[in-house]
């Protein structure tokens, strides 16, 4: 009998994850009646010929709207099959209890701060279980809409049997908006500790942060002179950076020992004329190539994006 082929476990690993939603426009204002181009579209047509070059495993967190589309779930099985991880993407407006019609959803809600504990976990659970009957996965991951956890979500993850999460932002505070303050979030990944989920106290269980990995400001001295934008600072996240931004992170990154690095961004985002990034065909090209030469590079700096979980 052959032996089995061993999976290599790779000591760099870099995630890709995608905030998997409806379209939106060039404001970010949500299709209504809802369409879902990104999805029909975007992930067979344009993402999954990259996955499939460089052997990357996908984490889509995908919103209530789209697990309750039966052609985005035939999208989404097909992807399963390929390996790809299901995670729970709490746009809380979306989902029971106190769930909102289109026409009465005026901007998206940070999940921790809109809503008491009780109804933030039973959204958080209902979302769970629609992906568990319309996908057949439990997931395992969750990443809260625009970033809104804190340490009360962390403690319903726990819960309910959540393994990861991806919400936190290093060196952040969207306060200001309405959110919770991310400025203490390390960069690297780590077991939350319920007292200060924003401390690595080195515990080795519970709910493991796989942080989205964003470094300072841009721009260098300049950057600190502009607004407290998230749009001024660096993420591994190729809507607003350039190639040579992420690669020049991707770089300090492995110098400083990092050996997660988070990359996200949303599947509207590789269509034309869904979000303000992308408007023409030559940025949806330039988008793309981006996208591919930053996972190039990675993988020759030892980043591999496939995973594998803890046991």
């Amino acid at each position: 009998m052959k032996d089995r082929p061993v999976k290599k476990v790779f000591s760099r690993r870099l995630y890709i994850t995608i905030d998997t939603e409806m379209d939106a426009d060039i404001h970010w204002k949500k299709a209504n009646p809802p369409e879902f181009s990104s999805v029909l579209e975007g992930i067979p047509e344009l993402l999954r010929p990259i996955w499939d070059r460089y052997n990357v495993t996908p984490i889509y967190f995908v919103s209530p709207e789209v697990v309750e589309n039966e052609a985005c779930c035939e999208v989404l099985r097909e992807e399963i099959k390929k390996g790809a991880v299901i995670g729970a993407h709490l746009h809380p407006e979306y989902i029971s209890p106190c769930r909102k019609e289109p026409s009465d959803i005026k901007a998206a809600e940070f999940p921790c701060n809109a809503y008491t504990r009780d109804i933030e976990r039973q959204k958080i659970k209902n979302l769970a279980c629609l992906i568990e009957h319309n996908l057949g996965v439990k997931p395992e991951w969750y990443r809260a809409a625009r970033f809104g956890a804190d340490a009360d979500t962390m403690a319903i993850l726990q819960g309910l049997g959540f393994k990861y999460d991806s919400s936190l932002t290093p060196g952040i505070d969207w306060s200001s908006k309405g959110g919770p303050d991310h400025r203490r979030t390390p960069l690297h990944s780590y077991y939350l500790n319920p007292s200060d989920i924003y401390s690595d106290d080195g515990l080795t269980n519970g709910v493991r942060e796989y942080p989205v990995t964003i470094l300072g400001k841009r721009f260098g001295f300049w950057g600190k002179i502009f607004p407290d934008l998230w749009l001024l600072y660096r993420w591994i996240r190729p809507s607003h950076m350039s190639y040579l931004e992420q690669k020049h992170m991707i770089r300090k990154l492995k110098k400083t020992g990092i050996t997660d690095i988070v990359m996200m961004f949303h599947s509207m985002e590789v269509m034309v004329g869904k979000t303000p990034y992308v408007r023409t065909k030559w940025m949806q090209k330039y988008f793309l190539w981006r996208l591919e030469k930053t996972i190039r590079f990675a993988r020759r700096q030892g980043y591999r994006g496939t995973f594998y979980k803890e046991d």
